[in-house]
């Protein structure tokens, strides 16, 4: 199936963060999660329980099996794309 919107998990981002819609308006599907971002791990566990209730995806055990380098990469349309592929 088709990725989410990027939107969609921005607002889940947002949601997460407690930061604002300018924050939010500012978030590409480019922009990357750790190094851009700065989501710290509680924050990823509140993101991992959303996308579970919302798109019923593991984002913790996708975490897991990533390197170093997708650890940092990670982008908000990666986070689309896992969405997406689960829904």
């Amino acid at each position: 199936m088709a990725a989410p919107p990027h939107q969609e998990i921005v607002e889940l981002l947002r949601q997460v963060t407690g930061e604002d819609e300018a924050w939010a308006a500012a978030v590409t599907p480019a922009t990357r999660v750790d190094t851009d971002l700065f989501i710290d791990s509680l924050e990823i566990v509140a993101l991992s329980v959303r996308m579970r209730e919302v798109y019923g995806v593991d984002l913790a055990s996708h975490l897991t099996g990533l390197d170093l380098p997708g650890l940092i990469d990670l982008t908000v349309g990666d986070l689309a794309e896992l969405a997406g592929a689960r829904t």
